[in-house]
């Protein structure tokens, strides 16, 4: 027998004699592993808390046809930052103050720091956490795992079976050692940081393509049955890192207009789009693809100022 429950991992007071709670929904059916899925850690990211639908979904159909099959303890996290969420604030409202740079946190400090030491403490002993983000409003992203070369070691592997696109190792860089996924790593908890989609939208294909590919981490990791039927993975995933990804940015003010789509092969020298002028029908810069290379990133709203972000592209050799 599966049991599901509703838990609050902390509670806040606000002003108005109403209350901020952080929470849960668990789901255990053996004395397995823990795993764990957190969204909503920017208001404006939409795409994780749909996925915790898709996956509570899915357990709760297991949980009629074939109960037995869980074989540990899922914990969905959809709203990290239910404030931001309520109002589309990227931020922490009140604090303007970034979550995902206030880990491990303080259970005593500020509103956003007591958050982050909850999360922390309650995602503590995990086999695996996934901590899943859209991009911003600006920008669309193919589903992608993010990793710190830090972690890489026990990371990859892991990454490699999530159904994605691309594994993007970076460098080290002092602020996301304040991210949750950083905390969480630092501490012996397997973070994985899974990027996709358009800030304050929900793209169902990449959704589900990330669902299937968290199914299948939990059968490894002996969440499910080993002989639990899942859809099969049909992405795997290519290696960028900072010597392969190429960023174009704009060279001037203006309307970028794309002229391919996005999640495709370009080769060097391809138009991929161009910034027009809104005052006149001129073109003022093209932009084309300075190697043989998979669009990963690509500009979704269109006005750009000098320096803007268009486009980020893997290179691939021939």
């Amino acid at each position: 027998m599966i049991e599901c429950r509703q838990e609050k991992v902390l509670t806040l007071e606000l002003p108005y004699q109403e209350q901020m709670s952080l929470e849960r929904t668990v789901f255990v059916g053996g004395s397995g592993p823990k795993v764990a899925v957190v969204a909503g850690v920017h208001g404006d990211e939409l795409e994780g808390l749909y996925v915790c639908r898709q996956l509570a979904l899915w357990l709760e159909e297991l949980a009629e046809t074939r109960p037995q099959a869980l074989l540990g303890r899922v914990e969905l996290f959809p709203a990290m930052n239910p404030l931001g969420l309520d109002t589309l604030q990227r931020l922490v409202p009140v604090y303007d103050i970034d979550l995902n740079r206030n880990f491990p946190g303080n259970p005593e400090g500020i509103f956003p720091q007591r958050i982050a030491a909850a999360a922390m403490k309650a995602l503590a002993g995990s086999a695996l956490v996934i901590d899943i983000h859209a991009s911003n409003i600006y920008l669309r992203e193919i589903p992608q795992v993010r990793i710190n070369q830090e972690f890489a070691d026990t990371l990859v592997p892991m990454a490699q079976k999530m159904n994605l696109d691309v594994i993007w190792l970076h460098g080290a860089m002092t602020v996301l050692e304040a991210t949750i996924a950083h905390s969480l790593n630092s501490s012996g908890v397997p973070c994985l940081v899974v990027e996709m989609g358009v800030g304050m939208r929900v793209t169902p294909a990449f959704t589900d393509q990330l669902v299937t590919g968290i199914l299948h981490a939990w059968r490894d990791l002996g969440v499910l049955a080993a002989d639990l039927p899942l859809p099969p993975l049909r992405h795997f995933p290519l290696l960028a890192d900072d010597h392969n990804v190429h960023y174009l940015n704009a060279d001037t003010s203006g309307l970028f207009i794309p002229s391919v789509q996005h999640w495709t092969t370009v080769k060097k020298g391809d138009l991929l789009g161009s910034i027009v002028s809104p005052f006149q029908g001129k073109v003022l810069s093209d932009v084309r693809s300075p190697v043989d290379a998979l669009l990963f990133t690509l500009r979704e709203y269109p006005l750009v100022y000098e320096g803007s972000l268009m486009a980020r592209l893997m290179e691939v050799k021939s």
